[in-house]
């Protein structure tokens, strides 16, 4: 195949490539992401939302990893590039911020852009687990995926009250 991953030659691979890719997306997330914006941000209620998805997202890491043993019985040093270039913009955008109040709408921001990533990720992930009779998997991959929702849904209600705090002009 080539064009989007080496050595995927059906559709049974490129899910387990993506697994792979999941789990190195919620390790980075965990190990680095949340821990980073945690510490950036000044709003008590954005904290208390990155805390709790830092929980949820330790979860995540643990589904996929019991998902990865079913599926192939060991992990592999796959990277996924896409969150840790959010990370890394999330990071630069953080420290380039003017004031407190700029820098948590900036990290709302951060935060959506991740969420819509695994939204995307987390859906195809089950819609795959299904076409491969993997009813068990899909459901645990589809919890995943309502719980992304949720915490993007709750970063664009808090933007809604943090982002009116930060300077216009």
């Amino acid at each position: 195949m080539g064009i989007f991953t080496p050595n995927v030659h059906n559709l049974h691979e490129l899910y387990q490539d993506l697994l792979q890719r999941a789990l190195s997306s919620e390790r980075q997330i965990v190990n680095d992401g949340l821990p980073g914006m945690i510490k950036e941000t000044t709003n008590v209620e954005l904290r208390e939302a990155f805390e709790a998805h830092l929980d949820e997202s330790r979860m995540h890491v643990s589904r996929l990893e019991r998902i990865l043993d079913a599926v192939e019985g060991e992990e592999n040093s796959t990277r996924c590039k896409t969150t840790a270039a959010l990370i890394n913009e999330a990071s630069s955008s953080a420290k380039d911020a003017p004031d407190a109040q700029l820098r948590d709408v900036l990290l709302i921001a951060a935060g959506n852009k991740v969420e819509h990533h695994e939204i995307a990720v987390y859906g195809t992930l089950k819609t795959w687990a299904e076409i491969l009779g993997e009813f068990e998997e899909a459901a645990s991959l589809d919890k995943t995926l309502q719980e992304e929702k949720a915490a993007d849904e709750l970063l664009t209600r808090l933007s809604k009250l943090i982002n009116v705090e930060a300077p216009v002009a």
